[in-house]
Parts: structure tokens; sequence; C-alpha cells
């Protein structure tokens, strides 16, 4: 039977983090949280710690100091790999932008492909209810459009935090501390390319998605991504 552990990296989550959707998932009985606070400076500490000390499967990791949202996940999936006690690890945003109804869709999947890595994808089919802001859309199809010129992932939608992953590919992907912060997806994906891990993975058309409000992800930030993906053309 698989054992999935999640992990929800945190950072001044207490007004966003929401306790129905953290029940909702873990009724789902093969699933682990792990809610990773990343030095909030608001309540989140104390609020992941209630939640942690109310629901048998969902636990709480602190760590004091801000590192950023993709260190956070590299230190806590290590944590997760070394305990040896999960057949697949994966991350979900803590806004639950990507709906636990969704998270179960995913599940449900991996049951199906439990070698392969399940990935969200956020592409506005017929009659999927996808709404991006506006310029969060521009932006990302931006950043793929550059990224797929020069390295050929193939992947359509890199940044959905959305993601689950057999241990077997995530001890390949967390090998080391990620030099971005906002592409570290794409950084991962790089290395799982070069071990020739990508034949292995699938985007997964979700069916609901939303941007939730207090998104850090705005037109400054644009600046900081251009130069992470120089940092990304040398990988």
């Amino acid at each position: 039977m698989q054992k999935i552990a999640i992990i929800i990296p945190c950072y001044n989550e207490e007004k966003r983090l929401s306790g129905a959707a953290l029940e909702e998932l873990h009724n789902t009985t093969n699933v682990h949280i792990y809610l990773c606070n990343d030095g909030s400076t608001d309540g989140t500490a104390a609020l992941i710690d209630g939640f942690a000390n109310t629901m048998e499967r969902c636990f709480a990791i602190q760590y004091s100091k801000n590192q950023g949202k993709a260190n956070t996940i590299y230190k806590s999936a290590n944590a997760l790999l070394a305990k040896n006690d999960y057949t697949h690890i994966g991350y979900f945003d803590a806004d639950f932008s990507t709906p636990v109804s969704e998270m179960k869709r995913m599940l449900e999947r991996l049951e199906q492909v439990p070698s392969q890595f399940i990935i969200g994808s956020r592409v506005k089919l017929l009659n999927n209810d996808i709404q991006r802001k506006t310029h969060r859309h521009f932006i990302g199809r931006a950043i793929i459009t550059l990224v797929n010129i020069r390295l050929k992932l193939g992947i359509y939608d890199t940044q959905c935090g959305a993601k689950l992953f057999p241990v077997t590919i995530a001890a390949e992907g967390f090998t080391q501390p990620f030099k971005t912060s906002w592409l570290f997806d794409i950084e991962l994906f790089i290395r799982l390319k070069k071990k020739g891990l990508l034949i292995q993975g699938e985007e997964f058309p979700l069916r609901h998605w939303k941007d939730v409000d207090g998104s850090k992800l705005g037109w400054k930030t644009s600046f900081k991504i251009l130069k992470e993906l120089l940092i990304l053309q040398k990988l």
C-alpha cells in the first residue's frame, strides 16, 4: 500500500491556512501531512502546532530561520527520505490554490501509475475552472517558453505547486540545495532530465485551481526571475 508524505511549506500563512481543507486532506488515510514553518513572523508556528496536536497524521516541522520555500521543501524532503518510511513524497501550496478535491484526484492517479511522478498542470481546457491572475499567467508562460527554448524540458506548467514523486525519484531530485528560489521547480526538473527520469513523469490537468489573495508573486518579482533564468542556463 502506498504511504504518502505531503509537505506544505508555510511562511506567514496564519490567515490563509485552512483548517477545514487540512481536515479534508487528513481524511485520506494513506497520507501524512507535514506543515513546515519557514521562520514565519506571524502566528503560523502556533497555528500548525495546534493542527498537529489535533490530527493524528499531521505533523509540524519548525524552522526558526526564514530561508525560502525552495530550501524549506529541500530540507523537509530530505528529512522524510531519511525516515525511509514512505513510498511517495509530494508538496502542495499552503493556500490550497490546488483544492483538496484535485489533490485526491492526483493521488488516485498515482495509485494507477505508482512508479511515475505526477505534477499538476493549470491548462485551461473546456469546462476546467482555472482562475489565474492575468499577470501571473503571462509571467508563467514567458518563463516556460524561455526555458523550453533553451532546456527543452517539454513541460507545459513547471510552476504549479502540486507535485508527487516516488521516493526513488525524489531522492534524485533533492540531492543538494537549490541555487534558485522562484524557479526551483525548473531546477528540480533539470536534475531529473540529466538523470533520464523525465520520461517517468506525467502532467496532470487540474479541473479546478484558483489564485488566492496574498500571493507573493508580482511584477517586481520578474527581475529576480530573470536573474534565476541566467542561473539555470549554467546548470
